[in-house]
């Protein structure tokens, strides 16, 4: 795999992103309108909030990765420019990458705002590190990339590709959601450090690498009409 291709692709994507900042300013918008509703609704329920709260933040990502991940690939379909990425001398897993790493960028941009306003806004009792936490997060969306990168390719043929990605997306991510708000409940509300989520750690870590794998092997079946 060459890097420079895949740094290319990405920052083809980015300009073009930047040009129009249509996925971004949606991701952002729709989250941080989600972390403000919850904190309404939850704010009836004090009490709760500590338990609750890091189970709701990554509903946020959730839905918001669900909604704005799958564009990357479906402006490629809708402005007719896929065969011709497919036709250059990029390989199937430099595309993949490309498309992946930019994706990750978009979510960790909204990462780095949402996060914060989800502390302010929840008025949320941080007991343990807030870099740790962040750390966990990326972890965590990390892996929701590689998942949906992977299976956006799968349904982009298909008619209801917008309604279909959730459907095959839930099952298949359910393990890192689970995972991944119990470490980041661990270190928020527990206070605990690296060595006691540890074990959630190698097990995102270890999936995220199978359902890479996976995506690379399987790419160009899924873009065959």
């Amino acid at each position: 795999m060459r890097v420079s291709a895949v740094v290319n692709l990405v920052v083809k994507d980015l300009r073009a992103e930047l040009r129009t900042k249509h996925t971004v300013n949606f991701m952002l918008l729709f989250s941080g309108l989600a972390v403000a509703f919850f904190s309404r609704i939850a704010g009836s329920y004090v009490g709760s909030v500590p338990e609750i709260g890091p189970g709701l933040l990554w509903l946020v990502f959730l839905f918001t990765g669900m909604l704005g991940l799958g564009r990357a690939f479906v402006k490629e379909k809708e402005l007719g420019t896929l065969d011709g990425l497919r036709l250059t001398p990029m390989s199937s897993a430099e595309i993949l990458a490309g498309k992946a790493i930019y994706n990750l960028l978009l979510m960790l941009g909204v990462q780095s705002v949402i996060f914060p306003l989800f502390i302010v806004f929840f008025d949320f009792p941080v007991r343990g590190g807030f870099a740790l936490a962040f750390a966990v997060l990326t972890l965590g969306n990390t892996c929701f990339v590689i998942v949906s990168s992977a299976l956006a390719t799968l349904v982009l043929n298909a008619r209801a590709r917008e309604l279909l990605l959730p459907v095959i997306l839930l099952p298949v991510l359910f393990p890192v959601i689970v995972l991944s708000v119990s470490a980041l409940n661990s270190v928020l509300v527990g206070g605990e450090g690296f060595l006691n989520i540890l074990g959630e750690i190698k097990i995102i870590l270890a999936y995220a690498v199978v359902m890479g794998v996976i995506a690379m092997l399987t790419f160009d079946f899924a873009l065959e009409e």
